[in-house]
């Protein structure tokens, strides 16, 4: 097979019949096997063909349409079966002998003289006893016999010979520990006071020495400011040894304050020790890092050597505080003071402000506020200039009609109606509000000190009028959503911009955005275009959704799908058939995105591949099911102010027929049309490309060189840059201002997959598919696709499950 991809050698189907083997990789799949014209495997003789496929890492058996006398394991194949290790798939006079091996299945093919199944003989019980029943062996009661004896009188030895035996030993186990003890002497750091054996039986000291028997023994000792040493030491064979002994000190005794007095939590090492006082706190021997905490100072750390055994040290911290009094009068006095939004007293005052930038207000009945941004330094105190408060301004609220009213006061912006506004009070100023579409009102605007007024003002609107023209006349006219009238019109409207709409039965909906001028008449003139839902014609060009996702209107036509088979890499299933599609239909210009798709599920994550992730926001959205794809569908028409095209059934989601006007899939023809054909004159495309190989930069997102350290077999000559899914409309679109109908991920399509090996002539109009089915249809290829059979858009597979290189795109009816 020609295959622009490095050689792999990675078969996922092998047959073998008749003394040879063909080996099939998974770009070669489905495999069809029988006596229909196309299939991979020739088997003259038999009733029709079957499929061979993969789904979800299991292997699939699915009969062909003329397919019968087919079971396995005895059981008749009516629909798609999974094939495990070991079945045998009885076909007729075939006998196909299923072994599963490390993801691969090989098939044995058997040609038998007759047709038929014959089933297994039953197999018997092995190993049972009389009856069908396992005998029990049980054991024989023994009961020993009971011999008799004869006590027999015997003399003791005498008192003397006791004593003389008792002598003896003595002395014999004084020589034997006088030959056998080792002179040991015991070295304690720093010298012990007391020293003992106590589970030492024969021992001997003289001076610092013990002598003891070779083995294991227990030393106890002790010193003052020391922890009492208990240890096992082992004596060896040498008659002269030393043994070293250490004592481990005892902790010290600290006592920790602070100066000024304060509750500072106390940290020793990292770890919490108490809050101060502290006294005699015991810390082992060395030296420690202490940090004092205390409410109002600044923190305080020191290094503090405790010298253990018991000693008693004292340590005080002195601590910085960490605020300032900050002083602060204002003109008149009284007034309130607040700091950071707390109430803290009245002026004259001295405040003790913490360390760092501080918000600082004064209010006083009859006078604006006054406020302030302090930098506070720590124990640095400070006194703030004399606060001259003026007097309150006085409030207006300013309402217009209409609202949203631009207001400027002495000829400065302030805002837009309804506003309150802050003045200079007892003076005049100078009030202007503005809007378009109406007379400026310009006035003089006065208050009292710290007082409020209401102020009401009424515009004038301004109006212009258009003169409304359209052929076909007697068109009806809109303007914001409301009838106004027929063509021809004379308007006269607000000098404001309005959406002008001309609508007629039949023809395309005319629309203009548009701003009366005050005191001039514009004119207007619509010619409508008749709607033609063949060609598209007075139809938009192009859509977009709530989502902001664009649809080009794409117009029908008459083709033949699938490819002939005097094509290279022709797959069995890609059979020719003429059809006609009637009406023309919007589809997406980009694959959906996970952006998109989280809109209606946010909890969706597409995943990753081999630590490259394919959940980007920008990225198509992946591993969403057929089902998945169709509520999405359903949830973006209903916002859209569309009818949903798919309902729930009893074996899932499917489409209503006729089709309505909401989002949905494009059908398998409609991306077919699309894909090769709309738009070009002859032939159509084989590749996404064009007619030859390789494909040239730039063209897509495929299983390239960027891809080789996460895919097996890759393009060996092309590089898109993306070792996995690229953000969609990364490349450019094709002729219809589509991007990616071949590469980037395969696409989900709405039809039924259906295996039909027999080409039909008869032209098909609108196809639709079959209404039920286990598979739905996948067109295009992915970022994973290398083999040049994968690469062709007449390529076609099916699917049930999520992959990581499937997503979807939109397409709608045009009404």
């Amino acid at each position: 097979m020609t295959n622009l991809a490095a050689a792999s050698g990675d078969w996922v189907i092998a047959v073998e019949s008749g003394g040879s083997r063909r080996e099939f990789d998974a770009g070669a799949l489905p495999v069809q096997i029988g006596s229909d014209a196309g299939a991979e495997v020739a088997l003259a003789g038999l009733p029709g063909s079957i499929e061979l496929g993969r789904s979800g890492g299991a292997f699939l058996l699915r009969p062909g349409r003329n397919a019968r006398n087919l079971r396995v394991g005895g059981e008749p194949v009516a629909g798609p079966r999974e094939l495990r290790d070991g079945d045998v798939i009885a076909f007729d006079r075939a006998r196909l002998r299923c072994a599963v091996r490390d993801a691969r299945l090989t098939l044995e093919v058997e040609m038998l003289v007759t047709a038929g199944d014959t089933a297994p003989p039953d197999i018997s019980e092995v190993g049972r006893g009389r009856g069908g029943r396992d005998e029990a062996i049980t054991p024989i009661a023994f009961k020993p016999t009971v011999v008799g004896s004869t006590a027999v009188k015997r003399r003791g030895p005498s008192k003397a010979a006791i004593g003389v035996g008792a002598a003896l030993a003595v002395l014999a186990v004084v020589a034997w520990f006088a030959f056998t003890a080792k002179s040991v002497e015991l070295k304690f750091e720093p010298a012990a006071q007391s020293v003992s054996l106590p589970s030492t039986l024969f021992k001997v000291r003289v001076g610092d020495r013990f002598f003891l028997r070779p083995g294991p023994h227990r030393v106890a000792a002790a010193v003052a400011g020391y922890y009492p040493l208990e240890a096992n030491i082992e004596v060896g064979t040498a008659a002269d040894q030393s043994i070293d002994l250490s004592f481990t000190k005892l902790p010290g005794l600290v006592t920790l304050t602070t100066d000024p007095e304060a509750q500072a939590e106390v940290r020793l090492d990292g770890e919490a020790l108490g809050t101060t006082p502290l006294a005699d706190r015991e810390i082992k021997p060395g030296v420690h890092r202490l940090e004092f905490a205390a409410d109002r100072y600044l923190s305080e750390v020191l290094e503090l050597e405790v010298r253990g055994a018991g000693e008693r040290q004292a340590l005080v911290a002195k601590l910085t505080p960490s605020w300032a009094p900050v002083t602060l009068a204002t003109r008149p006095v009284g007034a309130t003071v607040l700091v950071d939004g707390v109430e803290a007293g009245v002026t004259p005052i001295e405040l003790q402000l913490m360390a760092g930038e501080r918000d600082v207000e004064v209010r006083l009945a009859g006078y604006n506020a006054w406020r302030s941004r302090v930098v506070v330094g720590a124990n640095q105190p400070q006194q703030l200039p004399d606060v001259t408060l003026a007097k309150a301004d006085g409030r207006v609220e300013i309402v217009s009609n209409p609202s949203e009213a631009s207001v400027s006061i002495d000829d400065e912006f302030r805002g837009r109606t309804p506003l309150t506004v802050r003045i200079t009070p007892d003076r005049a100023h100078r009030l202007t509000l503005a809007k378009p579409g109406f007379e400026t009102d310009t006035r003089d605007l006065s208050v009292a000190a710290d007082s409020g007024r209401r102020l009401v003002v009424d515009m004038a609107a301004q109006y212009g009028e258009i003169d409304v023209r359209s052929e076909p006349a007697s068109a009806e006219i809109w303007v914001d959503g409301q009838r106004r009238g027929i063509t021809p019109s004379r308007l006269t409207l607000t000098a404001l911009k309005h959406v002008l709409e001309i609508r007629q039965a039949g023809f395309s909906i005319a629309r203009e955005e548009l701003t009366p001028q005050a005191g001039y008449t514009q004119v207007r003139e619509f010619k409508l275009d008749s709607l033609d839902q063949t060609t598209g014609s007075g139809y938009a060009r192009a859509l977009r959704t709530g989502l902001s996702q664009e649809l080009k209107l794409i117009p029908s036509g008459q083709f033949t799908m699938g490819t002939s088979r005097r094509e290279q890499q022709r797959r069995a299933n890609e059979i020719l058939r003429p059809v006609r599609l009637t009406r023309a239909f919007y589809l997406g210009t980009r694959e959906v995105t996970n952006a998109e798709f989280r809109q209606f599920k946010p909890d969706h994550s597409s995943g990753e591949f081999s630590g490259q992730t394919l959940n980007g926001d920008t990225q198509p959205v992946v591993r969403v099911a057929w089902d998945d794809v169709a509520q999405f569908l359903n949830w973006l028409s209903i916002k859209d102010g569309l009818q949903p095209v798919y309902e729930q059934k009893p074996n899932g989601w499917a489409p209503v027929r006729p089709l309505r006007n909401g989002y949905r899939l494009p059908t398998e023809a409609e991306w077919e049309w699309a894909a090769r054909f709309a738009g070009r004159e002859g032939p159509g495309l084989k590749y996404p490309w064009g007619a030859d190989l390789p494909p040239p930069d730039r063209s897509g997102n495929y299983g390239d060189i960027a891809a080789k350290k996460i895919l097996p077999t890759t393009l060996v000559t092309y590089n898109d840059n993306f070792a996995v899914s690229a953000p969609s409309g990364s490349f450019e679109p094709d002729a219809l201002g589509i991007h990616d109908l071949g590469g980037n991920v395969a696409e989900w399509v709405q039809d039924y997959y259906v295996l039909d090996a027999v080409e039909n002539p008869q032209l098909i109009e609108d196809p639709l598919g079959p209404e039920t089915g286990d598979f739905h249809i996948v067109r295009g290829s992915s970022w994973r696709s290398h083999e040049v059979a994968d690469l062709r858009l007449a390529y076609r597979t099916y699917e049930s499950e999520r992959r990581e290189d499937l997503g979807f795109r939109l397409a709608r009816n045009l009404e």
